[in-house]
């Protein structure tokens, strides 16, 4: 249990995210990141000089990936700073923000900015040296698309453990479909009053496409809208799947950052000083082999019992749903009441970055956390070789 990482009230934000291949496709993701960074600090009228301390969480590598970290540092504002990137799937942001609550805790750094950035368009495809291959034929693999289609933990690819889920659970095409309808709906929570739930937080960003022009991007892009009709029309994916692509999350480019400090800085920093935000605990779970979307139960109990609280104590949950059936065997698994379950958007809907995914959750979670006058919030969700990562927040 954590008890001195706190972060400012507004001491965050969270770029739109785009399907791949769409506005930010060809953008380097750590410069695109820098910039979002720099023009955060100018608006919150913060110093790049304050921070002790830099975590960079990414998954997907960018040209000159060896020095990302320091590069990043200097297109912030901050050249003498650097740090560690980290890099764990889709539970990235989770683990960087609890790393960075422990050097707080620990007294290491006193103010510790986390940046996390992925672009999953374009992205790279390696030849690995196959000394062996028929005339030295080299190994190839392609980043993200062989990620898709294969974990050799599972021995299958993500899609596959979302099928044993639905199996090992009874899960049917109609509970499917009407969680897909259920989160689309939260969603457009967030798009009403001229999206005030978004605009509460998100950084539109400025973006080069050619030598004379730019354009902004200040909204999520390549929602797909959601009607009953349109969900019972879609085929599954495969013949003895439950699934449909509506009930599994896309891949998106974005970026999303927040400061993790002292409850005394916090204060300094803070929007507003009567809002106290605080990292209570951390929990990390592995399910069994092949059964990915159930990992982030066990992952959620233990951040609970550290946290030294029951899910009945908490006022909002975010997860990272890659499949439909992720909130379902959760939802079940831990009595979770829908009316705080995933409000305002999720992963499915909104897609998934990687590295920026669960960092935009957490931020999505202190804002309806404030909504609601504070308390306790969880945030949670799967990632590669069938391993859950969940945090503890609290509101006050």
């Amino acid at each position: 249990m954590f008890r001195s990482a706190f972060i400012p009230y507004k001491g965050y934000w969270c770029s739109p995210f785009c399907r791949w291949q769409g506005s930010l496709q060809n953008q380097n993701a750590t410069e695109l990141a820098a910039a979002a960074t720099k023009r955060f600090f100018e608006l919150r009228g913060i110093m790049p000089d304050i921070f002790d301390g830099l975590i960079y969480g990414a998954t997907v590598p960018q040209p000159q990936w060896f020095f990302d970290v320091p590069y990043l540092a200097t297109r912030m504002g901050n050249p003498q700073l650097s740090g560690p990137r980290i890099s764990q799937a889709c539970a990235t942001s989770t683990v960087c923000l609890y790393h960075a609550a422990s050097l707080v805790e620990a007294g290491c750094n006193a103010n510790v900015l986390v940046v996390t950035a992925d672009r999953t368009s374009n992205g790279p495809n390696i030849l690995w040296p196959n000394p062996a291959g028929l005339g030295g034929k080299p190994h190839f693999e392609s980043w993200m698309t062989d990620g898709f289609n294969l974990d050799p933990v599972a021995d299958t690819g993500p899609l596959g453990t979302a099928n044993n889920i639905a199996r090992k659970y009874g899960i049917t095409r109609e509970e499917s479909d009407a969680l897909v309808l259920n989160r689309y709906l939260k969603y457009l929570d967030a798009l009403a009053e001229d999206r005030k739930f978004q605009k509460s937080y998100m950084l539109p960003l400025e973006v080069r496409i050619s030598r004379k022009e730019t354009v902004v991007v200040a909204e999520d892009e390549g929602i797909i809208p959601c009607t009953p009709e349109g969900l019972a029309a879609l085929k599954p994916v495969s013949p003895d799947s439950i699934l449909t692509f509506a009930a599994q999350t896309h891949p998106a480019d974005g970026n999303a950052g927040m400061i993790v400090t002292t409850k005394e800085r916090a204060d300094e920093l803070s929007a507003d000083r009567s809002i106290t935000v605080q990292i209570v605990s951390y929990g990390f779970a592995r399910s069994e082999k092949g059964y990915m979307p159930e990992a982030p139960i066990p992952a959620a109990m233990r951040a609970l019992k550290e946290a030294g609280i029951a899910v009945s104590d908490l006022t909002a949950v975010k997860t990272h749903n890659p499949f439909s059936v992720n909130d379902i065997v959760m939802g079940k698994g831990l009595g979770i009441d829908d009316k705080i379950f995933n409000n305002y958007g999720c992963s499915l809907i909104w897609g998934h970055p990687q590295g920026p995914t669960t960092m935009r959750l957490a931020i999505e979670l202190i804002e309806e956390l404030v909504l609601r006058g504070g308390g306790y919030g969880l945030v949670a969700g799967c990632a590669a070789g069938d391993s859950g990562a969940a945090l503890v927040f609290t509101v006050g």
